[in-house]
């Protein structure tokens, strides 16, 4: 029983290696995050000063 989950296990394949996200995407990840906190800090003064 053992030796077949062996086999099984080389039968597979080569397993696809990481391959890291272009650097657009990170960009625009790190962008979007600060426009998002600006966002929710411009939404709590808005509250905090009673929307004026």
């Amino acid at each position: 029983m053992e030796e077949n989950r062996e086999n099984e296990n080389l039968t597979e394949g080569p397993k696809e290696s990481y391959v890291p996200r272009p650097t657009w995407q990170l960009w625009a990840a790190r962008v979007a995050l600060v426009l998002v906190i600006l966002f929710v800090a411009y939404q709590i003064l808005s509250i905090a000063t009673g929307g004026k």
